[in-house]
């Protein structure tokens, strides 16, 4: 019985081990408190949470969390992501185009999951919200960790900074985190084609190697007469060098253009966020908060591709220079009082003025340095957004909450380009919100949730432009060129979600909650073929239906000194423009689930792990083409030694299981056929990480 139940058991937060370090900003019991006490449905991970695992990324953190997978990097709620799931940096917009794990675990303080919208926040929310809260305590500290790690095959290391302290009206702190990391991978592709008949397949190397430098400096005045100014910023530098190759064995029919080929590419990255925030108190309960931001995103890539006969002899050069510059300027503000003893109403403002420009030159030329073509490409795309809120939160009785807000957004989107005519879209939104919290008669701890909201999914910059991203080698319909569309339109949702919450002891918790959306001018693909090179571009089509479950809990177990948690999720989705079956949202992952257990002996010692489950399987992405996922099964261990009340020594084990990653994409269309599956090995990984309070 007993190997079964550490099986069903998740890992949980581990309140016991962040108090001993004297220092924590949001324990498991603080977690626990805000979750249950917010009107709106949130899950709190706070610190001890974050520094569990010792994990590098945060879609690492992530993906152990209720109702959160991760797919090819890509963080999603409700199994949604391609912009379904809105990534917020201390309540605003992380600007687009931003990796999660751009944001080093290190410099966080909390993550708070929004399963449903709010006015105050966007309402580009339709999965739900992930809000990363930045550190900005202001007491003393003096933190320093040290770590390497080997996975895939790739050993880097990593340090971390943190300081804070005071001096009178001013508080400072700096965290910085510098690390080196990379990967190995070797797929191995089968591509069978019918009419003509070809059946071949390619080992394939593809390796990168990144060192980022992340820094979160910030400065707090609290001035003569209570107010106060914050400068809160985040800046991303990291460079990444990446190569690769691929030799194709025919075994029957033809070959592609290029049976041996090997690439290169270096990239430069920085991101900045910098805002002020002006906080003043309105009479008795009034506050305004007024902030003024700078986003700043720039990319520059050098890319090399050299193609070769089979016996090796080159055939084909391809270089290529391209740039990318996202900038943005946002204000927004509030302004919150209390009417009467049971209301709370808050009115503001929020909008940014973000401008993409993007250039791609590329050069082919053949073996003996004949040029055989140029293209150039540039285009820009701004989007400005502007959006006003209002929203009230109503203790209509001791037992009842409720949350009222309505928020209307705007939005212009203009496309223009050197071989393209502007192109304009404007479009605006109201989105109503509407949110209830009921606590159970007689049942202290037992409480019902439901809200009702409008949301929506803007297109993102990078698609509303027209760029070509080329296949260099083996182009076909289920190996297409990529390309935007400035005509995309936002999609619209209405949204209802429903909980059961119970919460017991301590910090036991036990949720169970359902989802369903409905969302018109849906994003889909369309596969076409020009000038004899297939492509692929995203255009609204159509209705989709989504609804799903999710199921966590959480509690100590009364035999043992530990602590488990379980979560499960399960997703549907029906797209009306793609038939049946299997015509899922945006490759909608249908299951996932956690199970983990962290165990204290006596002494200075912790173990625990998390085994997680992801499953795949076929999608259809148009009539004549469907892509396949294989299920994902992790397992991640860690071992915690406390030397000290200062000092700790943390050993992570992670991905032991080791599995391979399975993909697939399929298209069909009368006689003619092309199937290609691939399968990458993964590798275990181990880290180690010192941390040291000096």
């Amino acid at each position: 019985m007993k190997p079964l139940l550490l099986l069903c058991l998740a890992a949980s937060a581990n309140a016991q081990e962040a108090t001993d370090m004297q220092r924590v900003d949001i324990t498991g019991s603080a977690a626990q408190a805000l979750r249950r006490n917010d009107t709106a449905a949130r899950i709190v991970v706070g610190r001890a949470d974050i520094d569990l695992y010792g994990d590098t990324t945060l879609s690492a953190l992530l993906k152990r969390q209720p109702g959160i997978s991760v797919a090819g990097g890509e963080v999603r709620m409700r199994g949604l992501g391609a912009g379904y799931t809105q990534l917020l940096i201390n309540g605003e917009p992380a600007p687009q185009g931003m990796s999660i794990d751009a944001i080093s675990p290190e410099l966080i303080e909390r993550v708070e999951i929004l399963r449903t919208a709010s006015a105050e926040y966007s309402a580009q929310a339709m999965a739900g919200s992930i809000n990363v809260i930045l550190r900005k305590g202001s007491r003393a500290q003096r933190d320093l960790k040290l770590g390497i790690e080997n996975l895939q095959g790739v050993t880097g290391p990593s340090a971390t900074m943190q300081v804070a302290d005071r001096d009178g009206a001013l508080s400072y702190g700096l965290a910085g985190t510098l690390s080196d990391t990379g990967f190995r991978n070797t797929p191995t592709t089968t591509e069978r084609v019918e009419e003509p008949a070809a059946l071949r397949t390619f080992a394939e190397l593809s390796t990168s190697h990144q060192t980022k430098l992340n820094l979160a400096p910030r400065l707090n005045w609290t001035l003569a007469n209570g107010d106060t100014l914050a400068w809160q910023n985040l800046l991303d530098l990291y460079r990444t060098n990446g190569h690769g190759d691929s030799r194709e064995t025919s075994i029957y029919g033809a070959s592609t253009t290029y049976p041996n080929s090997d690439w290169r590419a270096l990239s430069h990255t920085a991101f900045l966020r910098s805002g002020v925030t002006w906080t003043h108190a309105a009479g008795t309960d009034g506050k305004l908060s007024v902030k003024l931001g700078f986003d700043y995103n720039h990319r520059n890539t050098d890319y090399a591709f050299r193609g070769a006969s089979a016996d090796g002899t080159p055939l084909f050069t391809r270089a290529v220079t391209s740039s990318a510059d996202d900038d943005s300027i946002t204000t927004s503000g509030k302004y919150l009082t209390r009417l009467r003893a049971a209301h709370s109403l808050a009115i503001g403002w929020d909008g940014a003025d973000t401008r993409r420009n993007e250039m791609r030159r590329q050069d082919d030329s053949s073996a003996s340095g004949a040029a055989l073509g140029r293209l150039l490409q540039e285009y820009e795309a701004r989007v400005r957004r502007i959006a006003l809120f209002a929203q009230d939160e109503w203790d209509v009785t001791p037992r009842l909450q409720a949350y009222l807000g309505l928020r209307w957004e705007a939005l212009d989107t203009r496309t223009d380009g050197a071989l393209l005519t502007a192109v304009q879209n404007r479009s605006s939104v109201f989105s109503p919100v509407a949110q209830m919290m009921w606590k159970l008669p007689n049942q202290e701890r037992d409480q019902v949730r439901l809200a009702l909201a409008r949301t929506y999914k803007a297109p993102p910059t990078r698609d509303l432009l027209p760029r070509r991203y080329t296949i260099n080698n083996d182009n076909g319909p289920t190996n297409p060129d990529v390309q935007g569309n400035p005509d995309l339109r936002p999609e619209l949702a209405w949204g209802l979600d429903a909980a059961y919450e119970s919460y017991f002891g301590k910090e036991g918790s036990l949720s169970v909650s359902a989802y369903a959306r409905r969302i018109r001018d849906v994003t889909v693909q369309r596969l076409f073929e020009q000038n004899g090179s297939w492509v692929t571009t995203p255009f609204n089509g159509g209705k989709a239906k989504v609804a799903g479950i999710e199921f966590d809990a959480k509690f100590p177990l009364s035999a043992w000194p530990a602590d488990v948690r379980i979560n499960a999720s399960r997703n549907w989705s029906r797209l009306d423009a793609v038939p049946g079956p299997d015509n899922r949202l945006s490759a909608q992952i249908p299951f996932s689930a956690n199970a983990g257990f962290d165990y204290r002996p006596a002494g200075a010692l912790t173990l625990g792990f998390n085994a997680g489950l992801q499953t795949g399987g076929m999608v259809r992405v148009s009539e004549k083409l469907a892509s396949y996922s294989g299920v994902t099964r992790t397992l991640d261990a860690y071992a915690l030694w406390k030397f000290d009340s200062k000092s700790r020594l943390r050993l992570s084990l992670l991905n032991v299981l080791h599995q391979d990653q399975l993909l697939g994409q399929f298209y069909a269309e009368g006689n003619a056929s092309t199937a290609r599956t691939s399968g990458t090995p993964t590798r275990a990984g181990i880290r180690a990480i010192y941390e040291r309070q000096l």
